[in-house]
């Protein structure tokens, strides 16, 4: 499970996220990408693309504006435009995104990115310095739009373009329709936008805010004004009694201070009237600006134009019976989201439940196999049973992507692909940052001699050596082992002073020691290596590691440790946060691994299907050769042998908390 305690910050605007993606490159130069292709057009939309999901927002608009000029009205031209308009909002370029938001809305004005445009549309009409234009294509657009949140975006930008026109008091009503309707960044806008609104109404129209809102806001921002407009006007005797109003019914208000100060200053000859409390430097141009270049990019948007009708996916998992059923629905309710998302009306799914039998997953395979509609298969995910189905699958001809740890799996055939991060991905990754990142050359390994942990110190160590690093002690304990003492005595060397201060540190063979065990076997290690002398030791862990009770008891020993995870909360990926956003939103909690994997196993087959996959032959190739699928786990591939390759997420900790060391990324070598 991703820990409770990782807070991810909410997205202002979010879009369609791509599925059809290039593999992110780490080489190049700084700001530069794909001029080196050569193809013609389609190399132009393949170096748009990578620019734009490596931030590089001007050559992107670039390549976009170079590709449609060359190719005027290509296959998936409604994506196109859509993240064309993106690039070109984040490079400032506003009159290039206005072009392209029109020309989508204009050609495709029911489709999803379309939708998505019209308040884009209207924002970058204002950043564009339009506010007249803003204005009329906002209340146009309203008028129709029966989506909330796009309503009240549509909404926002209304109000601004009033408040540029100088018309504050519509600007006003409907920055306070938007502020009672929403919440979040949106909310936070409208609030400042009435603010500023209500500092350049009159009297008579405060009063109006003030009765009808009474304690509410802004009922005691409009009567601090009004307390303002008195003093200004130099009537003590007003200000006074408003002064006194605001008191009564407001006294813990913040602007209690600001409305003193004002009754100081009334009548007082050569006083200085306080500045406004709110809204004297509210520029709703610029404010449209910066949101969209300092909020986070939306991902681009997906080319599923050619994905034909009648496409169906099958998830064969065990929805019932024993324990495995939870994570089983966790699989197929990522999976549904991915589809429901990126290729609503386009592709089908089809939930079958093995209910724990192999034998009836290998029936259930070849029944999906049976029907012409079905060109892929997620799951199963335990072991017999996913070994059974792609035995079946692979006969069958049909693609299977196993969320499985099981490591002889795609050995099976090449119609058989494997999504996990499985102990050889965190052991690996784990040796690799410490070697290469944090430059350790001397290991040490304590692992429990059992079928977890041999394997990871067998994966640990050959990564480690292959990368030049020593392994300097490897030692094993049994699980239950109750003579920790015994245990580091023997891995310190049993040189121990006994100071027990942080100060202080003993002789090591090594510089880094891993501990791919329980938390719970972790916790009294680390007591004893400290009892033991050893205070700075830097701390390899496993994915076991990442409970809030493991936290509360060892922190203190483990800051600064390396903690593979497969998917965090504490991402900054747009794919990510996108991911576990609208999880939580369809299903009212946190997503985990599992629904990640089912989630990022149905993005890389839409992405073969957004290709012109239409047959099973041609998702397997598309699969194996496809290019990196931005998923929730990572930009991730499958490799020749069908295996999932992505570096994964690194996480550390910092005081009473995890933080975010690394993001996922490409599969390293």
């Amino acid at each position: 499970m991703i820990p409770k305690q990782f807070v991810l910050l909410p997205l202002a605007l979010m879009l369609i996220i791509s599925a059809a993606c290039l593999p992110i490159s780490t080489g190049g130069g700084k700001g530069q990408t794909g001029g080196g292709r050569s193809g013609g057009p389609e190399s132009l939309l393949a170096s748009a693309e990578e620019a734009y999901n490596k931030g590089q927002y001007q050559s992107a608009a670039d390549y976009y504006k170079r590709y449609l000029q060359a190719v005027p009205n290509p296959g998936g031209l409604e994506s196109i435009l859509g993240t064309y308009g993106l690039s070109a909002e984040k490079a400032g370029r506003f009159n290039d995104a206005a072009g392209a938001y029109e020309r989508l809305i204009s050609q495709f004005p029911g489709n999803e990115f379309a939708l998505e445009a019209r308040p884009r549309l209207a924002a970058v009409y204002l950043a564009a310095g339009d506010p007249g234009r803003a204005e009329s294509f906002a209340a146009r657009e309203l008028a129709n739009e029966t989506n909330s949140g796009r309503q009240a975006r549509l909404r926002l930008v209304l109000g601004q373009s009033q408040w540029a026109l100088g018309r504050h008091a519509e600007a006003a009503g409907n920055f306070l329709t938007v502020w009672r309707s929403t919440g979040g960044q949106t909310k936070s806008a409208a609030e400042e936008g009435a603010l500023a609104s209500l500092a350049r109404l009159d009297s008579d129209a405060l009063e109006k805010v003030q009765r009808q809102y009474g304690q509410n806001f802004p009922g005691p921002e409009a009567t601090y004004l009004l307390v303002r407009q008195a003093a200004q006007a130099g009537d003590r005797e007003r200000t006074v009694a408003l002064a006194d109003y605001f008191g009564r019914y407001f006294s813990s208000h913040p602007l209690l201070n600001r409305v003193s100060e004002l009754v100081e200053v009334s009548g007082v000859k050569g006083a200085a009237i306080p500045p406004l409390a709110f809204g004297a430097a509210y520029d709703p141009r610029m404010i449209v600006i910066s949101a969209i270049s300092g909020q986070t990019a939306p991902a681009a948007m997906s080319r599923l134009g050619n994905i034909g009708g009648g496409v169906t996916v099958a998830a064969i998992l065990p929805l019932s019976g024993d324990n495995a059923s939870k994570y089983a629905q966790q699989i197929a309710s990522g999976l549904k989201l991915a589809i429901n998302t990126f290729a609503p009306g386009s592709v089908g799914l089809t939930l079958m439940d093995t209910k724990g039998s192999a034998s009836e997953a290998a029936r259930l395979v070849n029944q999906a196999a049976a029907d012409s509609r079905v060109l892929a298969v997620v799951g199963p995910f335990l072991s017999p049973e996913a070994l059974e189905a792609a035995g079946a699958a692979n006969r069958a001809g049909l693609p299977l992507i196993a969320i499985s740890q099981r490591t002889d799996l795609p050995a099976v055939g090449p119609n058989v692909f494997r999504l996990f991060l499985t102990p050889k991905h965190q052991a690996e990754a784990v040796a690799r940052y410490t070697v290469r990142i944090q430059g350790n050359q001397t290991l040490g390994v304590l692992y429990p001699e059992d079928n977890y942990g041999r394997p990871l110190r067998e994966y640990f160590e050959n990564e480690a050596r292959r990368l030049g690093a020593q392994i300097t002690v490897s030692e094993s304990y049994e699980p239950q082992t109750a003579d920790w003492s015994a245990l580091v005595s023997r891995l310190t060397g049993g040189q121990v002073g006994r100071k027990v201060s942080s100060n202080y540190q003993a002789q090591t063979d090594f510089t880094a020691l891993y501990l791919p065990g329980s938390s719970a076997a972790a916790s009294q290690i680390l007591a004893q290596m400290a009892f033991h002398d050893v205070t700075k030791m830097q701390y390899l862990g496993s994915p076991l590691w990442l409970n809030q009770e493991f936290l509360t008891s060892s922190s203190r020993y483990i800051q600064g440790a390396v903690i593979p995870a497969a998917i965090s909360e504490l991402s900054q990926r747009p794919e990510t946060r996108r991911f576990i956003t609208d999880y939580q939103n369809a299903y009212g909690q946190a997503p985990d691994q599992f629904a990640a994997y089912g989630y990022d196993a149905g993005l890389a087959i839409i992405k073969t299907l957004g290709q012109g996959a239409a047959t099973r032959d041609a998702v397997r190739r598309a699969l194996s050769q496809g290019g990196a699928v931005p998923g929730a786990t990572g930009p991730f591939t499958f490799d020749a042998k069908g295996e999932y390759v992505v570096d994964p997420t690194i996480l550390s900790v910092k005081g009473r908390n995890f933080i975010l060391l690394r993001e996922a990324g490409p599969g390293a070598l």
